[in-house]
């Protein structure tokens, strides 16, 4: 699809929130009020304003909320242009998914974290208001966004099982299938991918692994997109980054076997799952066409 998820501990764009890591990286009005019991009464230009102002109003006490609401509509619009309005909105919806699954690990960990914000074509980020203190911090709220994406790919293919000859059992199976992709994609281990940050907990030559996969998809594989090319420029970067800091704070770097076994066995499973449901929606996929 030519998607892949933005760094999700990218330095945020506010001055602010700039962090130090070595690589690269409510509302005063009542929800309901004077409702007519009996009969609704017609819209009028007035109310209308007054609810637009109201909205315009609440996404400015909420900056963040604001960035994120815009960005998703942006990106909606751009995608549909390729795959229809309802597609659109569905992989949007996988994407910020996954987004929150960082942010809420990030949040469960005490990390601050923005809202997600979305690039089209290019996928999303989440941006990390301090660095993490740890690579086992770090690899943990790496590997959120892929649990919760998964599970959400997983709900759209338990959705096409209800209804699998119909439209709507055609636009959950290709919703499964890219949901699986891009969280799969996701997994290799590269930094700035989930995969790169994850396996780092484990040792640094995984990135360089990482890192020969991507060139390899985008020399000899069906996979070539600018996004993948992105991947192997930023990824060459960040592994010689990563090789850097770890010489420069082996503290950073120091984790327990346990957690290393436990986050690794995860990883490996989540591999597992999303390479087997990925292959059996292609498989699908062509009996729906």
């Amino acid at each position: 699809m030519g998607l892949v998820m933005a760094d999700p501990y990218s330095p945020s764009p506010d001055p602010r929130y700039q962090s130090g890591a070595d690589y690269g990286v409510g509302s005063d009005h009542p929800v309901q009020a004077d409702i007519p019991a009996a009969r609704p009464s017609r819209s009028t230009p007035q109310g209308l304003a007054a609810a637009a102002v109201a909205a315009i109003g609440v996404l400015l006490k909420f900056k963040g909320l604001a960035l994120t609401f815009v960005s998703t509509g942006i990106t909606i619009v751009f995608y549909a242009q390729l795959f229809g309005w309802w597609f659109a909105a569905g992989i949007v919806a996988l994407i910020l998914v996954h987004e929150l699954g960082h942010l809420l690990v990030a949040r469960l960990l005490g990390m601050p974290a923005t809202m997600p914000v979305l690039i089209p074509f290019l996928g999303a980020f989440v941006a990390m208001k301090q660095s993490p203190r740890s690579v086992a911090q770090e690899a943990q709220m790496a590997i959120g966004g892929p649990i919760v994406g998964s599970i959400a790919a997983g709900l759209c293919y338990l959705g096409y099982l209800q209804a699998p000859d119909g439209s709507m059992g055609g636009l959950l199976l290709g919703l499964a299938y890219f949901g699986f992709l891009i969280n799969l994609f996701n997994l290799i281990p590269v930094t700035p991918l989930d995969g790169g940050r994850v396996l780092s907990l484990l040792s640094r030559w995984f990135n360089v692994a990482g890192l020969l996969i991507a060139v390899g998809l985008l020399v000899f594989g069906n996979f070539r997109s600018p996004v993948l090319l992105l991947v192997v420029l930023f990824g060459a970067f960040s592994t010689w980054q990563r090789f850097r800091s770890s010489n420069v704070n082996p503290a950073y770097y120091a984790v327990p076997a346990d957690v290393k076994w436990r986050i690794g066995a995860l990883y490996l499973g989540l591999l597992v799952a999303l390479a087997l449901g990925l292959q059996h929606t292609s498989s699908l996929l062509p009996a729906i066409q």
